[in-house]
């Protein structure tokens, strides 16, 4: 468990914890309808934040304001807003940065934005200048694992610092949306045209939002009083169902859910705080999975109608008005609601209800099939935190590894990756209607896994962790090209869904009937150190017996993958960094 000790929400509704909180319980909505904005040809609803005070703000505590982009500013004003109240040293080096986000700056792919330094496209860059403006000295660790990203990066978070190797963790969640971001949802008809109704039998679909949030967590130890809020436990668990559409049965939420809720009272739980974003099939999807998990009396809301679905930040910013309202004993309505299905079970909450509870869950689901439930506490007095078995990192072991690398002769991807496909003889027809990134994953992992005879047994126990450079940039690339001219303006579904890095994990997943935990991060370089203490410390969570763990890059020239199943039974080859090292390097 780790204690929050600082936060910070920048929204529509405001630029303070405190003024989101208060519009909320006053019952305002950010929820606007846009026609012709950021030069989309169709009229949306959305949350967006007040660019001119956000300017205006950040231009008075920072000279060189041209040297970021907006969702860089607001990510360094949270930070700065979430530190006056932790109260800490952020250029320590026993301070981390954890940098979670779908999509970054992907508008600079648009030819007629503003031009700033190359490599701002890059999700690593912008975590680089945020933690180097605070002089932070550590690589930050940069999540984006869709919609979901928030809680994996607060899940992350505590891992570290459960590890020791930090003292105080900053996690950021910031998304701001752009003409690549709202054509994509439109192309899938889950905008809705009026504010959103989450959980409402008359919902017509999601409405999207900007927000950056912070959240500043402190290590706690065994022995330490303490007060406040705390994340006691997280999970994350994939439905193996479908790239971009929930499980009918709520697999990977109720499996989540069941992992956090491990000698949990049900009655101590005060609210759940679902992912909620009013399409018909999501919210259907949380109801049958909390009816799975026995919650569904407990008192449900969803915060999409004031905020808008914020992307990567809904997860830190949707957690920390959940632990304010834990703190203020109060159950907070959900802005849309009216009435509910018939075959709904769930307590949704619509108006405000006073409660004295200690806990409450935070729920998050999205495209890749993947779904994470945070567990929140909030202990009312110095006291001692419940006893927790210290984590002793285990001696693991790489059971099988894979190298691909595209030979230079071949130029053109398509070509390499094909042939590598039909030399396997599968018979597989979804591989020639994936891209690049995870075509090279699918290929890997079928190296893996040849001569398995449990692939089609559901498999609980088993984490897969992906690392690159690029995140989804060719992808990205492709789809941008659709939607450059709105004389020829075509966004497709079909492309935008790969313009998300994590869904090379969902079609591994789906392939192989994999429920574990699952995560993306981007980094600047290959670092074997990194992808040595992120798989160490995924194995804190006590269902994970193996990770699958690659390396995998698609982009312009690059199409390589290093991937391996490390494991704690003993095999002949000790995972260790200069294994990984000597495997990509194929010594």
């Amino acid at each position: 468990m780790i204690s929050r000790i600082g936060d910070n929400i920048i929204s529509s509704l405001g630029f303070t914890t405190e003024e989101n909180y208060r519009a909320i319980k006053s019952g305002h909505t950010g929820l606007r309808s846009y026609d012709f904005c950021m030069d989309v040809p169709e009229s949306f609803v959305a949350s967006l934040i007040d660019k001119e005070r956000l300017e205006n703000l950040f231009s008075s505590l920072c000279p060189c304001s041209n040297t970021y982009t907006t969702l860089e500013k607001a990510s360094i004003l949270s930070v700065l807003f979430a530190e006056k109240e932790a109260q800490i040293d952020l250029s320590s080096s026993r301070v981390l940065f954890v940098f979670s986000s779908t999509k970054g700056n992907v508008h600079l792919l648009d030819e007629k934005e503003q031009r700033f330094s190359d490599d701002q496209i890059y999700l690593w860059h912008s975590a680089k200048l945020i933690a180097e403006y605070f002089n932070n000295p550590n690589t930050p660790i940069v999540v984006s694992n869709a919609c979901i990203s928030g809680a994996s990066a607060q899940i992350v978070a505590m891992r570290e610092l459960e590890s020791g190797a930090y003292d105080y963790a900053v996690v950021i969640g910031v998304d701001m949306l752009s003409k690549f971001i709202v054509s994509g949802f439109q192309s899938f008809k889950a905008l809705s045209q009026e504010p959103c109704r989450p959980f409402d039998k008359d919902r017509t679909g999601l409405n999207l939002g900007e927000a950056a949030a912070t959240i500043i967590y402190k290590r706690i130890d065994n022995e330490e009083n303490i007060s406040g809020i705390v994340l006691e436990r997280g999970a994350v668990r994939n439905d193996a169902n479908h790239i971009s559409g929930p499980s009918r049965t709520g697999e990977g939420s109720f499996c989540a859910l069941r992992q956090v809720l491990q000698q949990i009272n049900l009655d101590d739980i005060a609210f759940v705080n679902a992912h909620g974003t009013a399409t018909p099939y999501n919210d259907q999807m949380e109801s049958v999975a909390l009816t799975r998990a026995e919650l569904n009396n407990v008192p449900t809301n969803s915060l999409k109608g004031y905020f808008g679905h914020t992307l990567g930040a809904a997860g830190v910013l949707e957690s920390i008005i959940s632990m304010h309202a834990l703190l203020d004993e109060t159950i907070l309505p959900t802005q849309g609601f009216e009435n509910k299905e018939e075959d709904c079970l769930l307590n949704i909450a619509d108006q405000i209800l006073s409660i004295n509870k200690p806990y409450c869950l935070k729920m998050l689901s999205g495209f890749g099939g993947c779904n994470a439930v945070l567990l929140f506490r909030h202990y009312k007095s110095n006291s001692l935190p419940e006893k927790k078995t210290e984590f002793t990192a285990k001696q693991l072991f790489i059971k099988k590894h894979v190298h691909l690398v595209q030979p230079l002769e071949m130029n053109e991807g398509k070509e390499y990756l094909t042939s590598l496909y039909r030399s396997l003889e599968i018979d597989y027809p979804k591989f020639f209607k994936m891209d690049n990134l995870s075509k090279l994953g699918f290929l890997a992992s079928e190296l893996i896994f040849q001569n398995d005879d449990s692939r089609f047994i559901d498999r609980d126990d088993l984490s897969i962790i992906c690392f690159n450079r690029s995140s989804s940039l060719e992808s990205d690339t492709l789809y941008q090209a659709t939607i450059q001219s709105n004389e020829n303006y075509f966004p497709s579904p079909a492309a935008f869904v790969y313009t998300l890095p994590n869904i090379v994990i969902g079609e591994i997943a789906i392939r192989n009937k994999l429920h574990g935990d699952t995560a993306f991060y981007i980094g600047e370089e290959f670092d074997a150190k990194q992808l040595f203490q992120t798989v160490c410390n995924a194995f804190q969570d006590k269902s994970t017996k193996s990770v699958l763990v690659a390396w995998i890059e698609s982009f312009e020239e690059t199409k390589e993958v290093t991937m391996m199943l490390v494991d704690t039974e003993f095999s002949d080859m000790l995972f260790s960094i200069e294994q990984i090292n000597n495997i990509r390097n194929k010594k």
